[in-house]
């Protein structure tokens, strides 16, 4: 075995400007693949230019999901008198009613469609005491002139047991359909 075989030598391609493969024939297409037609690039710029607009009119105008028929209702008022609640003998059901009132909170829908209030809890001293609302407690939707703002308002016979004017709380408003306001403060 002779040492050109051993030892395998690269052979190393020096192109020839001088032949019809050229760079310049590579870029002009006679060699390398050819581009789509011009009408085809046409009919996908167009397509794809109507897709962007049709998505983003959707999202601007709010044609793709919105939540057009829901209520939407937020805590907006608190006012609980800690002397009054503190001194209740029971837990009676507070009532609702429109118009602001001594211990009472204040519900607000901005949405399209009507939600019920079923019972509200108040946090404090770390005991959690809670209240079934009796009767209708429906706060309508946006823009009708009753019942929006509704105000839940608790009896003077209420008991948040230890309840002391300036004393933090926290509570929350259940909604027919799950949903849970959570609201806090300090007693008045």
């Amino acid at each position: 075995m002779d040492f050109k075989t051993i030892l395998a030598i690269p052979t190393v391609h020096i192109p020839n400007w001088g032949s019809d493969i050229s760079p310049m024939n590579i870029r002009n297409g006679k060699y390398g693949r050819k581009a789509i037609s011009p009408i085809i690039a046409t009919v996908l710029i167009i397509a794809v230019t109507l897709i962007a607009a049709v998505a983003i009119g959707g999202f601007v105008f709010g044609i793709f999901g919105s939540s057009s028929n829901s209520g939407e209702v937020q805590v907006t008022g608190i006012s609980l008198v800690g002397a009054t609640l503190a001194a209740g003998s029971n837990t009676a059901s507070p009532t609702c009613a429109t118009g602001a009132a001594a211990n009472s909170i204040t519900l607000t829908n901005t949405g399209t469609a009507a939600a019920s209030a079923t019972s509200m809890s108040i946090t404090y001293g770390g005991a959690v005491v809670t209240f079934a609302i009796t009767g209708s407690c429906t706060v309508t939707p946006a823009g009708l002139a009753s019942g929006n703002p509704l105000t839940i308002t608790m009896a003077a016979t209420d008991l948040v047991s230890g309840a002391v004017s300036g004393a933090s709380y926290s509570g929350t408003v259940t909604m027919s359909n799950g949903a849970i306001l959570i609201f806090a403060g300090t007693f008045i």
